[in-house]
């Protein structure tokens, strides 16, 4: 796993991604949880370590222990306390915030983590790299889960000229 952290602002992003809401239904829990359905896969596929933060007071019933998943946290802010405040408040206490990368599209709060020494992308392009990240581990799952032609193999493990380099 690699020492790069993102931290999400969750509902920045869901509010960006208008066909992850429509897949996932009206239901704010639901879209909440195909979020971080998604995020999980992209932390296989990455090795990304990611911290995923949303707005307390928009979860009637915060989950109070999330299942564990290795690579991904998701924290609800406090009453009184934004997923803004707890983000800057994460990046300002990081030992290396070099390291840290917040996802959001709201540009006062980019700038904020930025001068605080992270690094910051739009939704936008988050969303692209999640496509195209979980894209190419769809393909190299297709490219190893195909069966291999026995007779190549069985050439190649009799000894068959044809096979044979140089």
């Amino acid at each position: 796993m690699t020492d790069r952290k993102l931290i999400v602002d969750g509902y920045s992003v869901l509010h960006f991604w208008p066909r992850l809401r429509k897949l996932a239904g009206r239901s704010l829990p639901q879209q909440r949880d195909a979020l971080l359905a998604v995020l999980r896969q992209y932390s296989d596929a990455t090795g990304w370590q990611i911290t995923v933060v949303f707005d307390g007071y928009a979860a009637k019933h915060k989950p109070e222990h999330p299942d564990p998943t290795p690579g991904l946290t998701v924290i609800f802010s406090d009453a009184g306390k934004t997923a803004d405040d707890v983000i800057e408040r994460m990046v300002a206490t990081a030992e290396r915030p070099g390291n840290i990368t917040v996802i959001t599209s709201d540009n006062l709060e980019r700038r904020t983590v930025e001068t605080l020494g992270a690094q910051s992308t739009s939704c936008e392009l988050f969303e692209r790299e999640i496509t195209d990240a979980l894209g190419e581990l769809a393909r190299l799952i297709r490219e190893h889960s195909r069966p291999r032609r026995l007779g190549s193999l069985r050439r190649q493990l009799e000894g068959d000229p044809r096979q044979r380099r140089g």
